[in-house]
């Protein structure tokens, strides 16, 4: 049986292993299979008998002794329902967590409804990246209906705590891991030695590659592996960063605590940790790419800092829309995440029965869980 682990783009087939072992199994196809476990016994088989007496032998996904371990865990997990008035965590409910058996939920693949997750990942300029003009609303735009877009941005961050962030953040058991993670780190990274802010945010500039190093190996070993869009910091203007952090008190430093050219030298070292990265897999499973936004928004305009930045450090919504469209160009030429006109979670209302909805959405829900089966169905 053939299949093929969930790549970068959203519009790729899925073809998953004909059940020729329990759904628990690793499959045919090693390692990279998303189903994922290590179960070799046959599928529980069954038969079906029609209408005009022709019978076919269908196979459930499970074999009977998983099929009662899932038996037993919704009869726990009821059990904690009603006592709890909650839903607790899979791990929580699920004795066999961890184990041969781990079978936890299997996400998006095997779940109709969710769908395939972007996690923006980063300091404050991803932070306030749904606001006017902000990369993160035009991505929930752009994959509406086919990709969730998760902000993970935190303000005052820098590749150190980013690190530290990893695990909890992008967990190496998830199930279902994002298809791309977009990493922006750097900003604060970047604060002046001797500064009041240093000992807080500063990060030496080899430190800092050894980071985004970290941060691409922990991606790398999800599974599958997302696509990563590798940013640099953008540029800063020293003079409003000063005033900004005197109108607010930040501290008392005499001189700025950012300086162009140092944060020039953090956003050329990021790119470099983007291209060296990309050859370290040399199966092609886990794609860097690494944008330039110091660059871009240098020769974007001559008077870029005061179009682009709103008080000297972070982007203004114009420098925000130039951000945005560079990282769309990233993303769907560099990285082939595109995603076409067709929903790809539930069917156009066009196609839906409105004298009978459920039916339909019933019968999309089938054609989509059976493309587990072996066969092909567009997403």
């Amino acid at each position: 049986a053939e299949a093929s682990f969930r790549g970068v783009s959203l519009r790729s087939r899925v073809v998953m292993d004909a059940f020729c072992r329990c759904i628990g199994c690793a499959g045919c196809s090693g390692t990279r299979n998303p189903l994922g476990g290590c179960c070799d016994k046959e599928p529980q088989r069954y038969t079906v008998k029609r209408r005009n007496g022709e019978k076919s032998d269908g196979f459930r996904k499970f074999c009977k002794p998983c099929l009662r371990v899932q038996e037993q865990q919704r009869a726990v997990g009821k059990k904690q329902v009603s006592e709890l008035g909650y839903h607790p965590r899979n791990d929580l409910i699920n004795p066999l967590s961890g184990g041969a058996h781990d079978l936890n939920g299997h996400g998006h693949d095997h779940v109709p409804g969710n769908r395939p997750r972007i996690v923006l990942f980063g300091d404050s300029i991803t932070e306030q990246s749904f606001g006017e003009g902000g990369f993160g609303g035009a991505f929930a735009d752009k994959y509406k209906r086919h990709a969730d877009v998760i902000l993970r941005g935190y303000s005052g961050y820098n590749s150190r705590d980013a690190v530290a962030l990893l695990r909890n953040v992008f967990p190496t058991n998830d199930p279902t891991p994002p298809v791309l993670v977009t990493v922006c780190f750097g900003a604060n990274d970047a604060v002046a030695e001797g500064s009041f802010m240093e000992k807080i945010q500063g990060c030496p500039l080899d430190e800092y590659q050894e980071n985004l190093n970290s941060i691409l190996e922990h991606l790398s070993k999800l599974n599958p592996p997302p696509a990563v869009l590798l940013m640099t910091p953008p540029p800063v203007n020293p003079v409003a960063w000063k005033q900004t952090c005197d109108d607010n008190n930040y501290h008392g430093d005499k001189q700025p605590d950012r300086t162009l050219n140092r944060t020039g030298a953090y956003a050329h070292a990021a790119l470099g940790v983007a291209r060296n990265f990309q050859g370290a897999d040399g199966h092609g499973l886990f794609v860097v790419h690494g944008l330039n936004l110091f660059d871009k928004l240098l020769g974007a305009a001559h008077d870029w800092s005061t179009k682009f930045l709103s008080d000297g450090l972070h982007l203004s919504p114009e420098g925000y829309r130039v951000v945005t469209k560079l990282m769309l160009n990233a993303v769907t030429q560099k990285l082939g995440l595109e995603a076409d006109a067709t929903p790809s979670d539930f069917p156009s209302f066009l196609d839906v029965d409105w004298k009978d909805p459920g039916s339909t959405i019933e019968a999309f829900v089938g054609k989509k869980m059976n493309a587990q089966r072996g066969d092909e169905f567009d997403i």
